[in-house]
């Protein structure tokens, strides 16, 4: 079986477009709840903290279980009572988990407000509790658009997303407006939508494969998941770690995580990406790895495409969309969107040495490779924040990302020998991302223009991907216009 390359970009379209509606409104909403007499960066700040507890209660109760469905999906796909027992048991394990995790946080709450510095963070019960439920429900919405995913339930797909975006934010400015613009207002009412949709998802499920609670397959997954657990924490700590060590500077912080807020939106477009490729990966490799080189080297080469294509194109919209619709000191985000985005490419690089692991169900190697990537983080963090604030932040995590990819590469080749084209691979994203790198050492030491540098950056990743693929691109165009004269 070839690769259709023709139904596998319409699904990644359809996939990578309708998961990035959450995020993407999320955005654009923002200039309507910032302001002078809205919310500000110390505002955006303290969103950023309740949505580092929202993460690490969405991996916790997650228990890595979008992977584990993805995964023993295709070992019970063909027989209808194993299925519904892996499916119910697997939702029912994520809201036990939830419960579980509640009660923690209700007995330790006010040791957790101690770790802040903000006062109006150090009151953790105030808006603890509705972040962890958010968490929860971010779990079961998770794992219900990855069945789905897998199972080519295109429809279910995009009415659960679309359901997440649209019903989360309404209640988020419900929320907004009823505490008079406070950010408890945006995570209650983050709770509140994300319940509603979480119930939807629960009764349908409930409905088609009934109420259960299996012990032995939830036992085959959770060893395939602690592992991945592990590393999840460990990336939730990569991911979050600079924001924690920010908290101290406000305005700081508001601006990073404006910058980074948007980065998720583009971030989630390339996970579905990513998602539309791992099932297609997944079938080649389950016929023969080596028997089908060619199809999952294509597929992991336009995967990489894509997403430098994706970067390049969301940086200027970015930066002028901040520029133009924002009036506090987060508009300044603007000019870290270029770096910002360019540690996607690692990210992506990441994924695509990762798959032959969680194939081949190696997934111990990422608590080692994930824990070694924060202690460096974390150590970069304690130096540079104090010295350099968003830019140390940068530093500190695209170091850990080079480490992952590096690691996750090497690692594979010893557990399966794989020919990947590393110069479209590994070679040209992290040129790009240096060059990247260099122009924003020249904005700030050379006086060039944010704007100027920006398009620079642009430029250096398409015409990356122009000289990497032009036999491609060449091979396309004769197609579409044969296609056009006949």
């Amino acid at each position: 079986m070839g690769v259709n390359i023709k139904e596998h970009l319409k699904l990644s379209l359809v996939y990578s477009g309708v998961a990035a509606v959450p995020p993407v409104l999320q955005v654009l909403i923002q200039p309507f709840i910032e302001g002078n007499d809205r919310l500000n960066a110390m505002d955006f700040s303290q969103i950023g903290i309740a949505e580092m507890v929202t993460s690490l209660a969405f991996t916790i109760t997650l228990f890595s279980m979008g992977n584990a469905i993805s995964r023993f999906l295709y070992d019970v796909e063909d027989d209808r009572t194993a299925y519904d027992k892996m499916v119910s048991s697997t939702f029912n394990s994520i809201l036990l988990r939830g419960l579980m995790l509640l009660a923690v946080a209700f007995l330790l709450k006010d040791h957790i407000g101690h770790i802040f510095s903000q006062e109006g963070l150090r009151n953790f019960g105030s808006f603890g509790f509705a972040a962890i439920i958010t968490g929860i429900n971010r779990s079961i919405i998770t794992t219900a658009a990855a069945l789905y995913r897998n199972e080519k339930r295109v429809r279910a797909f995009v009415i659960v997303n679309l359901a997440n975006a649209f019903v989360r934010i309404g209640f988020q400015l419900i929320g907004l407006f009823f505490f008079d613009m406070s950010f408890l207002g945006f995570v209650y009412g983050s709770a509140v939508g994300s319940s509603i949709v979480t119930a939807g998802v629960l009764l349908a499920t409930y409905k088609r494969s009934g109420i259960r609670y299996d012990r032995s397959i939830l036992k085959e997954m959770n060893q395939f998941a602690w592992p991945l657990v592990q590393y999840g924490v460990l990336a939730w700590g990569l991911n979050f770690a600079d924001k924690y060590f920010m908290e101290r500077f406000p305005s700081d912080l508001g601006i990073y995580f404006t910058a980074v807020n948007f980065a998720m939106g583009m971030q989630i477009i390339i996970q579905g990406l990513q998602a539309a490729t791992q099932p297609e990966i997944y079938r080649f490799m389950k016929e023969g790895t080596q028997k089908n080189e060619g199809e999952i080297r294509s597929l992991s080469n336009m995967l990489m495409a894509q997403t430098q294509l994706i970067i390049a194109l969301f940086i200027l919209p970015v930066m002028l969309y901040l520029t133009l619709f924002y009036e506090t000191d987060v508009r300044f985000a603007a000019s870290f969107i270029a770096l910002i985005f360019v540690r996607y490419l690692p990210r992506t690089q990441y994924v695509i040495f990762s798959f032959i692991l969680y194939y081949e169900k190696k997934t111990r190697f990422f608590l080692y490779l994930n824990l070694v990537s924060l202690l460096v983080n974390i150590g970069l963090n304690i130096i540079l924040i104090p010295r350099l604030l968003i830019y140390g932040a940068v530093i500190s995590i695209m170091v850990a990302d080079i480490i992952q990819v590096i690691g996750a590469y090497v690692y594979s080749q010893r557990i399966a020998p794989f020919k990947w084209n590393l110069n479209k691979l590994l070679y040209s994203p992290l040129i790009c991302m240096l060059l990247v790198i260099l122009l924003e050492i020249s904005k700030n030491t050379l006086g060039i223009g944010q704007y100027t540098s920006a398009v620079l950056s642009v430029f250096i990743l398409i015409a990356a991907i122009v000289i990497l693929y032009r036999n491609d691109i060449i091979r396309l165009m004769d197609k579409l216009w044969k296609r056009q004269l006949s």
